[in-house]
């Protein structure tokens, strides 16, 4: 096997990755310069990733930037640094001579544009349809009861204890709603003359001690059977039904984000777990190859997730600037813009700090610097 593969794999998951890397930079950085508009304030520049530039196009006065590393994104409006204010103070059009209530819609207006974002793709996910793993039987796990049951490969599961299923997440529900005792499904069995012949079959499920995404136990009702990847339906609703599970949806990766931010800060989840841009660029390349929709839906969640996270009270983040902002609202007094600017430096520094040890965790898990020391043996060898 070329040792080379896995890397020249990666790279080919990199066009989705920049689509999604784009998209979601894009939109949050168009809802602060769509809020400057309106608000008044002049933007000297909007850039779309960091470093040297790559090309650049400018309007009136604002100059559109595409930069070398597409990690994020700045705007950046007139007035902004104290530090770059003149002894006469700001001028309108400026950032500073804005009121609180403007600046504080500018600084929201990007995480409400990546929830609203979230919010059309998870839409769109449900009108065109999602892939699910439907109810054929494609095997089963070894030493569980469902191998020495009377089911067999190619078995469909029509009810799970008289409760009609639709797809495989469906009888994982229902196994687990079972409050003991044998779980009774209804099958039909392919015959050799292309009937199906009706079966009910008795599995007694073994309760398993399982961990969450966070690491947490609970327990989990499991027969050990597998799907069969070939057979698959597609979960699909009218435009209002889709309305109200993309709401669900949008609500459920909130509180999801929110609790691993939880266990991370708490130490409950193992730093280990973060995922950075090369695990996202791994995804996107998955996603990519399961389909539209799935690539969709793996962009929304992200937008969801980079929405939390900006709103976190941290320096140098969106949550950060919106504590001074509305300090100032409560006390009725600007708080020193000299003194912002030096911790908002300071938050960008642990920010960058902490990207690198993401990188370096993701460089981990895809067991990148393995590869890179085997390659490194291999030439000197």
């Amino acid at each position: 096997m070329n040792p080379l593969s896995p890397l020249i794999h990666s790279l080919g998951s990199l066009l989705p990755a920049l689509i999604v890397f784009g998209v979601l930079v894009i939109v949050h950085e168009w809802g602060h310069f769509i809020a400057c508009r309106l608000s008044g304030i002049r933007v000297e520049k909007f850039s779309i990733g960091f470093g040297p530039e790559l090309f650049h196009w400018q309007s009136k006065e604002t100059r559109f930037s595409v930069s070398l590393f597409p990690l994020g994104g700045f705007v950046s409006p007139a007035g902004e640094e104290a530090s770059k204010v003149g002894p006469e103070g700001p001028k309108p059009g400026d950032f500073l001579a804005a009121s609180a209530g403007s600046r504080i819609f500018v600084v929201i207006s990007g995480v409400v544009m990546n929830y609203a974002l979230a919010f059309v793709l998870f839409w769109c996910v449900f009108m065109i349809g999602r892939p699910l793993p439907g109810t054929v039987v494609g095997g089963f796990v070894k030493g569980y009861p469902a191998e020495a049951s009377l089911l067999k490969v190619n078995d469909k599961i029509l009810r799970v204890n008289n409760v009609p299923v639709a797809n495989w997440k469906t009888i994982l529900e229902e196994l687990d709603k079972t409050s003991g005792g044998e779980i009774k499904l209804d099958v039909e069995r392919p015959a050799a003359n292309g009937t199906a012949a009706p079966l009910t079959v008795m599995i007694k499920p073994k309760v398993d001690a399982i961990k969450d995404v966070f690491g947490k136990l609970f327990s989990l009702k499991r027969v050990g059977i597998l799907p069969d990847p070939k057979f698959y339906i597609t979960e699909r609703y009218a435009v209002i039904p889709a309305l109200h599970k993309a709401w669900e949806l949008e609500v459920f990766h909130t509180v999801l984000t929110h609790k691993a931010l939880f266990y991370l800060i708490t130490g409950q989840l193992s730093p280990k777990n973060l995922m950075g841009p090369l695990g996202i660029i791994q995804l996107s390349g998955q996603a990519a190859q399961a389909g539209i929709a799935t690539l969709l839906q793996l962009l929304a969640i992200l937008s969801v997730s980079l929405a939390v996270i900006n709103l976190l009270p941290f320096p140098a983040l969106d949550g950060g600037h919106l504590i001074f902002l509305l300090c100032e609202v409560i006390t009725r007094r600007r708080l020193n813009p000299i003194l912002q600017e030096r911790i908002t430096t300071g938050g960008f520094v642990l920010l960058m700090g902490l990207m690198v040890f993401v990188l370096y965790n993701d460089m981990a898990n895809m067991q990148i610097i393995v590869k890179i020391k085997n390659l490194l043996h291999l030439g000197g060898s």
